[in-house]
């Protein structure tokens, strides 16, 4: 995306292309149209954006109009005995958040790709009292993702029309923690796209966004605690491809490192790697989890993680 250092999980997978010259390239449309689909409504459910939906049909997802990446491998290293989920705490609510789902759609076009597309589906949450504050930062980050894919169609161009599709995981539905995981799939045309991949984090009683670094005692022990132990989770994931040099360059005690893509789970902490960071490219972004016993003596016994910490 236009500032690729920045973007989340970015990973180039390679694959064979079928070119096909793209037809009746028009101008770039200043104000394309955005859908939002609600799917599956639960009670109460609040949209994570308020304006009012465009009328047009929805656009369908484009997957199959470029090339389809290899799944990336996943893991949960060392399988040790782990917490069995969150337990009560003082900020605990009666009950869990209802998660539906919202899609959005975008279309339009491009000197360099011809017709582009944008397809997302966004989780919606509700039931819960700061559901408009979760929705509206959802809203926000995924808004992010699409105008950055929007930022890189003049680079764009090739076999297909371009297009950014996004779906995303319930890492954790508590009565104090929400956690999502986001992945999406980008083509710009040629024989190439990207797999990227990035998570949401919330309180469920006051909606906070919680950051990575909110879990640890302190930011440098938990990026130590996590170098170790997503190192060996590397390893043991991606087997005889391992390249020990490369997993220890892209996993050094740094935060940045492990900030991209982050899920809560009941079980550990799984993350997710760009591309090219811990492997080649033919690895995908590998996914370990990092079981919470393994790195609870740095977990912060009054942040959001503290419940597995026992």
């Amino acid at each position: 995306m236009a500032t690729r250092p920045a973007r989340l999980g970015a990973v180039v997978f390679m694959a064979i292309a079928t070119v096909v010259t793209a037809a009746g390239c028009g101008p770039s449309l200043a104000t394309p149209p955005t859908i939002y689909v609600t799917d599956s409504p639960g009670p109460g459910a609040t949209p994570a954006d308020t304006s009012p939906a465009d009328t047009s049909p929805a656009e369908t997802s484009l997957a199959t109009q470029g090339p389809t990446p290899t799944d990336a491998p996943t893991a949960t290293y060392l399988p040790t005995a782990t917490p069995s989920g969150p337990t009560a705490s003082p900020t605990a609510l009666p009950h869990a958040a209802t998660i539906t789902s919202t899609t959005v759609s975008q279309s339009g076009s491009s000197p360099q790709c011809g017709v582009w597309r944008v397809t997302f589906k966004q989780p919606v949450v509700a039931d819960v009292p700061k559901a408009q504050a979760i929705n509206v930062a959802i809203g926000s980050k995924i808004a992010g993702y699409i105008s950055d894919f929007k930022a890189q169609l003049s680079e764009g161009g090739g076999a297909g029309s371009c297009f950014l599709t996004g779906d995303f995981s319930v890492g954790l539905n508590s009565t104090t923690l929400l956690s999502f995981g986001i992945t999406m799939d980008e083509y710009l045309g040629g024989a190439s796209n990207e797999a990227l991949a990035g998570s949401l984090d919330f309180g469920a009683a006051d909606g906070a966004v919680i950051a990575l670094t909110d879990l640890f005692t302190s930011e440098s022990g938990g990026a130590a605690a996590l170098s170790t132990a997503s190192r060996t989770g590397l390893e043991a994931l991606l087997g005889s491809s391992a390249d020990v040099g490369w997993i220890e360059t892209g996993t050094t005690a740094a935060m940045s490192n492990f900030a991209a893509a982050w899920v809560l789970t009941a079980g550990g902490l799984r993350i997710t790697f760009p591309a090219l960071q811990v492997s080649s490219a033919a690895d995908g972004t590998p996914t370990i989890t990092v079981p919470w016993a393994s790195i609870k003596g740095v977990i912060k016994a009054g942040g959001p993680a503290g419940q597995f910490a026992h």
